[in-house]
């Protein structure tokens, strides 16, 4: 295989003198290397920047996925981040609110509430049907975070689809309105 007449080629019209583009690819043949392939054993070249980066074993990605062909997948310490292993871990420790939407009883309020709504939006009507999803949401009418004694009170929950709950008011703008009518 003759790598100086097969090596790196560069898109017509990027240089305009063709002396220039020879000088090019020149350069870019010295400057990497040629490997053979662990797969098929053909020779092929690499760029310093791709062989500093290990890019230098594989002719191919086809060649790359026969290799790996039946072997195990190692699982990486990125998946094995939860819990203790995870290094935002603070001891198991979690706020109150979080503790509370994640419980059985909280689950069980949202779905008495979109029961009891028959499964509706409580402000436009919208119904999931055929070829239709509408995403419904429990929303608190009294505020969960100021109103502790009616979390899960089922006549404090109301169901309505995201669009219809991203328009009431949360957080700021709860406070706002609660120091007014002081």
């Amino acid at each position: 295989m003759n790598l100086k007449n097969e090596g790196a080629v560069m898109a017509k019209g990027v240089f305009s003198d063709n002396e220039a583009r020879k000088r090019r690819i020149s350069e870019s043949l010295r400057t990497g290397g040629a490997f053979n392939c662990l797969v098929c054993g053909g020779e092929f070249w690499r760029k310093k920047s791709a062989i500093e980066k290990g890019q230098n074993k594989f002719c191919s990605k086809i060649c790359y996925q026969s290799h790996q062909k039946g072997k195990k997948k190692v699982q990486s310490a990125v998946y094995d981040r939860s819990g203790k292993n995870n290094p935002n871990w603070k001891g198991g420790i979690s706020g109150e609110n979080a503790r509370i939407r994640r419980s059985p009883e909280y689950k069980d309020w949202r779905e008495k509430v979109f029961s009891r709504d028959n499964w509706t939006c409580q402000k436009c009507n919208a119904r999931s049907s055929t070829g239709n999803a509408v995403i419904i949401e429990a929303h608190h009418i009294k505020p969960f975070a100021t109103h502790k004694e009616l979390r899960l009170d089922i006549s404090n929950g109301l169901t309505l689809c995201k669009p219809c709950h991203y328009k009431e008011p949360k957080g700021r703008e709860i406070n706002a309105r609660n120091k007014i009518n002081k």
